[in-house]
């Protein structure tokens, strides 16, 4: 588990966020149940670096006044145009109580009915779940190399890492394959009745 370093900050104006954002660190707030939220900042760089290692729902060790705390990292709030942390709130957890958490769903392989000419279409890109926090998935893997032309594929069916539970409906529709463009179509039987055509001149 990675350990951040955290520094408390006072409810200042705007003018004096703008200034820690000047100066590379990041405004953010702790909070937890039975206990009074508290203002703080983090360092950027050690930010960014701990989101690219361990994803958006990192658990990590929080230091913060001399005292170290277990935290999720609940929300990150970017600039949507500089792509640039805005502020981040972590939230106290208990390492042997179970939590909720919001997980993106990472596709894995091409379908077969991708690769007859079909056309895949993802329609979940996150999953709500709960689990301890020492076992909470930076993502969960979808499987779809079985997934032939007119198939879906529901979360019912998306295996779940070793206990994690699913919160969101199990009847959504993750991924369908759908029929090729007529276009696409015609190209692709066009390629299969010329390979069959080299093949029997072959033959013969």
């Amino acid at each position: 588990m990675l350990t951040l370093s955290a520094e408390k900050r006072e409810a200042l104006p705007k003018s004096t966020v703008t200034h820690l954002r000047r100066r590379g660190r990041i405004p953010g707030v702790l909070y937890g149940k039975g206990r009074e939220s508290q203002l703080l900042h983090v360092d950027q760089g050690e930010m960014i670096r701990l989101l690219q290692q361990e994803g958006s729902n990192a658990v990590l060790q929080l230091q913060l006044e001399g005292k170290t705390e277990a935290v999720i990292v609940q929300e990150v709030q970017r600039d949507p145009i500089k792509d640039q942390i805005l502020h981040v709130d972590f939230k106290t957890i208990r390492m042997n109580e179970p939590i909720d958490a919001e997980v993106p769903l990472a596709i894995q392989g091409e379908s077969r009915g991708v690769k007859a000419g079909g056309v895949l279409q993802q329609q979940l890109w996150s999953v709500e779940i709960r689990c301890l926090p020492g076992q909470l998935p930076s993502e969960i893997s979808v499987d779809v190399s079985n997934l032939e032309i007119g198939d879906v594929l529901t979360l019912a069916q998306v295996p779940l890492p070793e206990g994690v539970e699913l919160l969101s409906d199990p009847d959504q529709v993750v991924i369908s394959v759908l029929e090729p463009q007529s276009g696409a179509k015609e190209e692709a039987e066009a390629e299969e009745e010329g390979g069959e055509a080299a093949e029997a001149e072959e033959k013969e």
